[in-house]
């Protein structure tokens, strides 16, 4: 699905935000000519009783802190020396100096095999992420591993179905949130109604994507599609100069309308794309929120989750 791990911007925009304000990690960066491999985990950065050590341009770190945050169960036999990884849909097999590995009974060569280090069993971090179907980027000047893991999400009516990568949270932390008792909700709605209100997620950098359906009434069942976006350019007090770009463009098989502008009811500079479409009974909006610092990556994110999303309705 997505595209946005080969993208140099992208993975210098997270670390930025990681190291900065470090004075120690910039200081001890300049002064060894070798940093000490770091490993960060949807924004977060990780820590091992053992570092983690690059060897033929492979990162190995000690098996059970990445299995456990990567929800793995983790087992281990001592006398053949393997070690196990568990989750729904995936089993992973290892073993100590076999570069053969398992993953759900397909057999595949490691660049490097799993080691046995200071009483620690290391294994290859990009094979491991990969098999639970995560993401990773390598930052080789700040010699950061990148994992983004892959999550599932659905609107509260069951109607949109898509995964995303990293860090993403439901605003209210509620699986139902209640739009109208989460203050984080009310603070970023510009042309959504509460009610209509189906999802709202939030990015790690404060990049939002909100869900909407509107049933439609007897006002608006004849409302053709651009009178709707008018109507919510109108919500958000639009003028021509906040228009960044309006198209037309194909979604889930309907005809939908697509909006770029600028808005301004954070306290700084913000990009938002909404894209509308009408079905028999509902207008649906879906609206990608970012500063503009972060447009450029989060409007690619955007069209991938768009293109991984499943629309059935009900």
């Amino acid at each position: 699905m997505f595209k946005l791990f080969k993208r140099p911007a992208r993975l210098l925009l997270i670390m930025t935000m990681l190291f900065a304000g470090s004075g120690i990690v910039h200081a001890h960066a300049s002064t060894t000519s070798n940093p000490p491999v770091r490993v960060v985990l949807d924004a977060n950065t990780m820590t091992f009783g053992e570092q983690p050590f690059i060897e033929k341009s492979t990162t190995l770190v000690p098996f059970r802190p990445i299995f456990e945050k990567l929800g793995l169960t983790i087992g281990w036999d001592p006398d053949t020396r393997k070690v196990t990884g568990e989750k729904e849909g995936v089993h992973i097999e290892l073993q100590i100096d076999n570069p053969v590995a398992k993953v759900n009974g397909k057999s595949i060569t490691l660049p490097v095999a799993p080691k046995l280090k200071n009483k620690t069993t290391f294994v290859p971090l990009r094979f491991i992420s990969e098999s639970v179907e995560s993401k990773v980027e390598w930052d080789s000047a700040n010699r950061t591993a990148v994992i983004y893991s892959k999550n599932h999400y659905a609107s509260a009516d069951g109607q949109f179905q898509f995964n995303a990568y990293g860090l993403w949270r439901n605003m209210s932390g509620l699986e139902n949130f209640v739009a109208e008792d989460d203050e984080r909700v009310q603070d970023y709605i510009s042309v959504e109604e509460d009610g209509q209100l189906q999802l709202a997620l939030r990015y790690f950098n404060h990049t939002m994507l909100f869900i909407a359906a509107e049933p439609l009434t007897d006002e608006t069942r004849s409302m053709k599609l651009d009178s709707y976006l008018d109507r919510a350019k109108d919500t958000a007090s639009l003028s021509s100069k906040d228009i960044v770009e309006e198209k037309q463009i194909e979604l889930f098989g309907y005809d939908a309308l697509q909006l770029t502008y600028v808005n301004h009811l954070d306290w700084d500079k913000r990009i938002d794309t909404l894209v509308a479409f009408k079905t028999g009974s509902r207008f649906y909006s879906i609206r990608n929120s970012s500063y503009e610092v972060t447009y450029k990556n989060s409007i690619q994110d955007f069209e991938d989750i768009l293109e991984d999303m499943e629309f059935r309705e009900q």
